[in-house]
């Protein structure tokens, strides 16, 4: 029984296996329908398909994002909506970005810290089912790859990549279902499955556990990855996986093997951004041929998901356009802005500065915050109004190689630190460089993480989390109108509203920074017990 249903899944993708840009070789093949189960387990190609089924899934979230909208999860709009979508929420989820109510939706409530990441609510299985529909996929191919037809190169990169996914799914159950790795590596972590054919119902593994499992299949991949040259810049390889690896190695505290990973990365992908590359939308870094973006994922036409990237979230469409959703050269939510202090971060020179007023508009709540123009995109029809959204999302860079290999070098005091920070500062033309050492080289670090990465995925709450700092809200008032609005604050510790300067904060390793395991889990996983849940907050 267990086999037909593995078989019946492993058709059910070959149905919905689609490609992407520059990838219709790969799927240029004959109806799936018209091959039998044993002949699909058997053959590699068939394999290849539901590998690039498996990266739509991990991209987009498909089973969540193709009927998007606030009561559809899991799945969920924006931020649940795969990789693409937490770049945004681990970001919202900190100091630097701010939320306007305007459409709603997950941003809004992400941003707000409203008490929805619980064990009954949408969004504490938004990321859970996200992850484990890529691991289960995965999963299909590894149980298979071995055995099936196909030459011995071909099997390896098809394995390759899908050990890469896996362990890239783990990395972020992990980091959103429990405490970071320092301080929590003997407590309940998140369900390791690495067969299709195993049981429903296993108990949580360790955190240990899950990040030896995590380095196991991250390892793998690159050892089956070491003959493969991708033709795609959103397909993994050995490199990327060694970038995967860096992001590990950082969280874990190995600062040798992270500068080891991080090199690699940087060797191959050095040449960093210009300036009127970093300025022109980070919206089509795989047109233009960018030579430092290592990874990255085109929307295209049939992806049919181009309406919901945080290039429509960002209130940040030229004003000549109008402020309406539909006034732009793409459907605008108007929801996010940039807080005061981190504008108060950028020298007026460097090349990230990026930031502007909505002057004319009459409400003090969008004519006083910061728009940013980081992430802008005028669709396919070069600025016409309402073209389609189909931007090129960037997911990994040499300049987060170069912090990682800054950051891992003061650790270890090496004398390499300072200068692989101001190297990168160098390259966005700040004239103020940081000249320290010790743990104000790492702070310095840390900032300039925040100033390089915003929205790509790395920093926010995953920086939180691993450095094991507060989150700290300034709110705003009549003398600091850039802060952050009162619903960003409300829901935070220590905010008092008749304060002249009210604050909100969320101490570090807070479990409302951190999903409680969902309840479809509960119902589907007879392992678990109400004593196996994550609390709702606390440290």
């Amino acid at each position: 029984m267990q086999k037909n249903i593995r078989s019946f899944r492993f058709i059910a993708m070959l149905i919905t296996a689609i490609s992407f840009t520059a990838c219709t070789k790969v799927m240029d093949t004959n109806s799936s329908t018209a091959i039998s189960d044993e002949m699909a387990e058997a053959s590699a190609t068939n394999l290849n398909m539901v590998l690039t089924s498996t990266y739509r899934e991990l991209f987009f979230n498909i089973q969540g994002s193709e009927n998007a909208g606030p009561q559809n999860l899991p799945g969920g709009d924006g931020v649940y909506a795969g990789l693409t979508g937490l770049q945004m929420y681990v970001d919202i989820g900190g100091a630097d970005i701010l939320s306007h109510t305007n459409m709603g939706y997950n941003p809004v409530t992400t941003y707000k810290y409203d008490p929805v990441k619980t064990q009954f609510t949408g969004n504490a299985s938004a990321i859970w089912q996200s992850m484990y529909l890529s691991i289960n996929q995965a999963n299909i191919i590894l149980d298979n790859i071995d055995a099936a037809t196909g030459e011995a190169d071909f099997k390896d990169q098809i394995k390759g990549q899908a050990l890469a996914i896996r362990g890239l799914c783990y990395f972020h159950l992990i980091q959103n279902y429990q405490q970071t790795y320092m301080l929590a590596k003997n407590k309940p972590g998140v369900i390791l499955r690495t067969s299709s054919t195993q049981d429903n119902s296993l108990p949580r593994a360790t955190v240990e556990e899950c990040y030896q499992q995590i380095l196991s299949d991250l390892k793998g991949a690159k050892e089956s990855l070491a003959k493969f040259t991708r033709s795609n810049k959103w397909t993994i390889d050995k490199t990327i996986v060694s970038g995967i690896l860096a992001r590990v190695y950082l969280v874990m505290n190995d600062w040798t093997n992270a500068l080891a990973e991080a090199t690699t990365v940087y060797s191959q992908y050095n040449q960093l951004m210009t300036r009127d590359q970093f300025r022109s939308g980070f919206d089509d870094a795989i047109t233009n041929n960018y030579a430092e973006v290592a990874w990255a994922v085109p929307f295209t036409s049939t992806d049919n998901l181009g309406g919901e990237t945080q290039f429509n979230f960002w209130y940040n469409q030229d004003a000549s356009y109008g402020e309406g959703y539909s006034d732009g050269p793409i459907y605008s939510f108007l929801n996010l802005f940039a807080d005061g202090e981190f504008e108060q971060l950028f020298e007026k020179t460097d090349d990230r500065y990026q930031f502007w007023k909505r002057t004319n508009n009459a409400s003090a709540e969008i004519n006083t915050k910061w728009a940013y123009d980081k992430y802008k995109h005028y669709g396919d029809g070069g600025g016409a109004v309402q073209s389609n959204t189909r931007p090129e999302v960037t997911l990994m860079r040499g300049a987060e190689m170069l912090l990682i290999m800054a950051e891992a070098s003061a650790q270890l005091n090496n004398g390499n630190g300072l200068t692989y920070l101001n190297n990168l500062q160098k390259a966005r033309n700040v004239k103020n460089l940081t000249n320290a050492s010790g743990k104000d080289l790492l702070e310095a670090i840390y900032v300039e993480r925040r100033k390089e990465l915003l929205c790509e995925g790395v920093t926010g709450i995953y920086d939180l989390l691993r450095l094991q700092k507060p989150l700290i809200r300034k709110c705003q008032t009549p003398s600091y109108v850039e802060g952050h609005y009162t619903w960003g604050v409300s829901f935070l510790d220590g905010y008092n509203a008749s304060s002249a300067n009210p604050v909100g904060t969320i101490p570090s390793n807070d479990y409302r920074f951190i999903c409680q395991i969902p309840q479809m889990e509960f119902a589907n996983n007879k392992a678990l017990t109400a004593a196996d849940q994550n609390p709702f907050q606390g440290q």
